[in-house]
């Protein structure tokens, strides 16, 4: 990774740029290039999210939320990013409106595919009888309380992310 004054860094290609379970408070926003997000990556249940193109943003998560980054993102191809430190982030959101929708349909598309993906592993314990029908459907009704989504119309991930 390079750096310099202007918060400009690179990334080469297959380069993590950011690590799921970090807590590092940054927001990148991509200015060349593209960039892979993966949840478990490199474990053997590595599942692929989307594909980040250039002026998105990634890693909002843990300057919003405080909690560990919960996906890893890693260059596609080598990679231009504006870095943004977590004291910089409100003037960044001030001077740079159409990020803040950006970085705020981030966080719903986040927030749909985690509770799709518990929606799914509550559905294979139940048709592996690991849970009872009861039990599930009280975890479910809870989820979609919790993330104000209806289950049967959420999407994963797709490139638009």
């Amino acid at each position: 990774m390079e750096t310099n004054q202007s918060q400009m860094v690179r990334f080469a290609e297959d380069e993590v740029i950011l690590k799921e379970g970090s807590t590092e408070k940054v927001l990148y926003k991509i200015i060349h290039g593209k960039a892979l997000v993966y949840l478990n990556y490199g474990q053997e249940n590595e599942y692929l999210v989307g594909l980040l193109s250039e002026q998105r943003c990634f890693g909002e998560f843990t300057i919003l939320c405080g909690k560990p980054n919960i996906y890893t993102v890693v260059a596609y191809s080598d990679v231009l990013l504006l870095r943004i430190m977590e004291k910089d982030f409100d003037d960044f959101i001030r001077n740079n409106s159409s990020n803040a929708i950006d970085i705020m349909r981030n966080l719903a598309n986040t927030v749909s595919t985690l509770s799709l993906n518990i929606n799914l592993v509550l559905e294979e314990l139940e048709q592996e009888k690991k849970i009872d029908p009861e039990e599930y459907r009280d975890i479910t009704r809870k989820v979609r309380f919790c993330t104000a989504l209806d289950p049967e119309k959420q999407y994963r991930f797709t490139s638009s992310v």
